[in-house]
C-alpha cells in the first residue's frame, strides 16, 4: 500500500530475521573494506572480527531460511472463519465406526478445521437428508461412508454443484465425477485374507454359515471375491447366509446365529465367516452363550473389542483382516483440505489390508489395542498419501 508516498511491503515474520543477517554482514563488509587509515595491528584484529560477524550474519539469514515455514495456499490461509468439514456415515455407533470418526476429527484438529459427525445407522433416508442438510449449510467439504445405490450418485454431484468439495469412502457412486475421490478398502485382498485362511485351515472341505448383508458397495465387492473362492473350493458348503444392519447389529446377529445353531447340532457347522465385524461380534456372543465354540470364527474389520475377544480364553475367532478405520477418516480430512486448497488429487484410492492372526495377538506378553498394531504389524495406521508440505505450518499453528 501507499503511505506518505513510500511503498510499504508486507513480509512474513521469518523474512525479517533473513533481511537482518544480510545487512548486519553487508554492513560489517563496508568497515572492512573501508578501515586503510588504521593500524596494521587494528586493521588485522578488526578483519578477525567482521569476518566472524559476518559468518554469524550469513548463518543466521541460512538458518532463518532453513526454519521458514510453507506458505499455506490462499483459499485455506484466507477463509473466513474455520474450513467445515461434515462427514456423514450411514453406519451405527460400532467401535469401527467410532475409530473411523475418531481420526476424521484428530485429523481436523490438527489442521484447524471444524468437523461435525452425523450417523444414520443404515437409514437410507436419514442418510440422504444429512447429506442435503449439509449441502445446504454451506459446509466446505463433505465426507460421505457408507452411501447406498441409487441415490448417492445424485447425492454427490448436488454437493459438488454446489461448490461444496467431496471425498467418498465406500460408497456406491457410479462413474467418475470431476474433483471427487472415490476411496475404498482392497475388499478382494480383505476376502482372500480372511476367508482364503477359513479354506486353509479346513484344508478346502467345510460347512459354513456367512454374515453378509447385499447393498452396500464393500459387501457387494467381498461377496464378488467370495464367489470366485468357492468356485474354486467346491469342498466348502455354505449352508446359510444372514446379516442386517439395524441400530443394535451385534444384538440382532447373536439372535439369529443363536437360532442357526440350534437347527445345527455339534458337527454339523464347521466355521463362520463374517463380512463385517460387528456382524462377527455377535456371532462370537450366540457362540459362547450357546457352548459351541467349536465352530471357528473368521471375520472382516477390526477394533479393540475384537482383540480382546480374540484374545479371551478358548476363543474361536482365529483371524481379523483389516485396515485401520482410524486411518481411514484421518486420510479422507486429508483430502478434502487437498481439495480445498486447489492441490491435485485422485479420482479413486485404496487402502492395503493387513491380516491380524490370533496365534500373532496371544504370542504378545501385554495388552494390545488398535493403535498398538503398528508395533506388530509393519505398517499398520501409517501412510504419508496427501500430506501437503503445508500441514506443518497449521499444525503448528493449531497446537
Amino acid at each position: 500500500m501507499l503511505s506518505n508516498g513510500l511503498v510499504m511491503l508486507s513480509v512474513p515474520y521469518y523474512a525479517m530475521d533473513i533481511i537482518k543477517g544480510l545487512v548486519l554482514a553487508g554492513a560489517l563488509a563496508l568497515t572492512y573494506f573501508s578501515a586503510p587509515y588504521l593500524t596494521f595491528y587494528r586493521v588485522n584484529r578488526m578483519k578477525k572480527i567482521a569476518l566472524s560477524l559476518m559468518t554469524l550474519g550469513l548463518l543466521q539469514s541460512t538458518a532463518a531460511l532453513a526454519t521458514a515455514p510453507t506458505p499455506v495456499p490462499a483459499a485455506i490461509a484466507e477463509h473466513n472463519g474455520p474450513i467445515r468439514i461434515a462427514v456423514i456415515r450411514n453406519l451405527g455407533s460400532d467401535d469401527n465406526t467410532t475409530q473411523f470418526v475418531a481420526g476424521a476429527l484428530q485429523e481436523g484438529k490438527k489442521l484447524g478445521f471444524k468437523i461435525s459427525t452425523f450417523l444414520s445407522n443404515g437409514d437410507d433416508a436419514k442418510f440422504q437428508d444429512f447429506v442435503n442438510q449439509a449441502i445446504s449449510q454451506k459446509y466446505d467439504g463433505i465426507i460421505l461412508s457408507q452411501g447406498r445405490d441409487p441415490y448417492s450418485t445424485a447425492l454427490v454431484k448436488k454437493a459438488v454443484d454446489a461448490g461444496i468439495k467431496v471425498a467418498v469412502f465406500d460408497t456406491a457412486v457410479s462413474g467418475e465425477i470431476p474433483g471427487v475421490t472415490v476411496s475404498q478398502q482392497d475388499d478382494a485382498s480383505l476376502t482372500e485374507l480372511s476367508f482364503g485362511q477359513l479354506v486353509k485351515d479346513f484344508n478346502g472341505k467345510a460347512n459354513i454359515v456367512k454374515l453378509w448383508v447385499a447393498g452396500f458397495p464393500p459387501m457387494e465387492r467381498r461377496q464378488a471375491a467370495y464367489q470366485t473362492l468357492l468356485k474354486q473350493n467346491p469342498g466348502i458348503k455354505e449352508l446359510e447366509s444372514i446379516g442386517a444392519v439395524s441400530s443394535d447389529v451385534q444384538g440382532d446377529t447373536a439372535n439369529k446365529v443363536g437360532a442357526i445353531l440350534a437347527k445345527y447340532p455339534k458337527g454339523k457347522i464347521d466355521a463362520i465367516w463374517g463380512t463385517w465385524d460387528a456382524f462377527s461380534q455377535g456371532a462370537y456372543k450366540a457362540l459362547k452363550e450357546n457352548g459351541r465354540t467349536e465352530i471357528k470364527l473368521y471375520s472382516i474389520d477390526i477394533s479393540n473389542q475384537d482383540l480382546q475377544l480374540m484374545r479371551e480364553a478358548g476363543s474361536p475367532w482365529k483371524v481379523s483382516v483389516a485396515v485401520d478405520p482410524k486411518l481411514i477418516g484421518a486420510t479422507n480430512v486429508r483430502l478434502i483440505a487437498n481439495k480445498i486448497a486447489g492441490e491435485p488429487t485422485p479420482a479413486t484410492y485404496d487402502f492395503k489390508a493387513a491380516a491380524i492372526p490370533q496365534a500373532l495377538l496371544a504370542a504378545q506378553p501385554g495388552a494390545v489395542n488398535v493403535a498398538s498394531l503398528g508395533k506388530i504389524i509393519p505398517g499398520w495406521g501409517q501412510t504419508e498419501d496427501f500430506i501437503a508440505p503445508w500441514f506443518a505450518t497449521l499444525e503448528a499453528k493449531n497446537k
